[in-house]
């Protein structure tokens, strides 16, 4: 062994070296359900050059109902704890719109910047509100995948942040794992149907699991209405907060007109 160890330390040589500078314009931090198989994939596809996100997945049994919702609170500082420890972010964002909704935006950004104090953070349903008010929308059509008990929950949020509800859709699903399979083609004829004969000023689809931001351009050019889904608003509110402003276009009006204010 000393003769072994004599060798390689003749062999090892070592370096001297500086260090890169920070390559990217905004760095987001995510934490999302384990169950959540959409949120990912949709920010991949709206990510430019030069936007960073680091994820980290927390435990969740996939039923929804509002007391398993409001206990994933339990989760997220420990989740936000192993989000790219030592890097430097910008910005934390939590990844479901109920539980956000039901624990409350000062709840769940004191949990997701416990170990980084004073780091902006955001959620989907605090994201959400502020997309539709950017947007002028104050009468209001719903569409979710949620069970009528999370479905009344969140009815009631959107008339406490001032909305005017004129019509809530639901696909009446209760397992989290079971809300990606909902096709897009569900969710064009949900949207018309809810639409018909409505005086809504624009649509939300609320949860970060479904699969609309893929078809909000779609929608807009079909229905002549700004479509806001969580996926879409979350990455726009993160993008603010990091002192970045979106003009992406190909997923609706929120992320294709750059704006420097954003509707509190």
């Amino acid at each position: 062994m000393p003769q072994a160890q004599d060798a390689f330390s003749a062999l090892e040589r070592p370096y001297t070296f500086t260090t890169q500078p920070r390559q990217a314009r905004a760095r987001i931090g995510l934490v999302q359900l384990a169950s959540d198989y959409t949120l990912e994939n949709d920010w991949h596809r709206l990510a430019e050059a030069g936007i960073e996100i680091y994820s980290t997945r927390m435990a969740y049994n996939s039923v929804m109902t509002p007391d398993s919702l409001r206990a994933t609170a339990d989760s997220i500082a420990d989740a936000a704890a192993l989000v790219a420890p030592g890097l430097e972010l910008d910005v934390m964002a939590f990844g479901c719109t109920s539980a956000s909704m039901l624990i409350g935006s000062d709840g769940v950004a004191e949990r997701l910047t416990r170990d980084r104090p004073g780091l902006p953070a955001t959620n989907p349903w605090q994201a959400s509100l502020c997309a539709l008010r950017h947007l002028d929308i104050r009468r209001l059509a719903v569409l979710t995948p949620y069970n009528t008990e999370v479905n009344h929950s969140l009815y009631r949020g959107l008339q406490d942040a001032g909305f005017e509800i004129v019509a809530f859709g639901a696909f009446g699903l209760t397992l989290d794992t079971e809300i990606p399979a909902i096709h897009t083609d569900a969710i064009m004829a949900a949207t018309a149907d809810l639409l018909a004969g409505c005086r809504a000023e624009g649509v939300f689809f609320s949860c970060t699991n479904l699969r609309a931001m893929a078809i909000l351009e779609e929608m807009e050019r079909r229905f002549g209405l700004p479509m806001v889904s969580s996926n879409q608003a979350l990455f726009w509110h993160a993008l603010h907060l990091a002192g970045q402003l979106p003009e992406i276009a190909g997923f609706g009006r929120l992320l294709r007109t750059p704006s420097t204010e954003v509707v509190p």
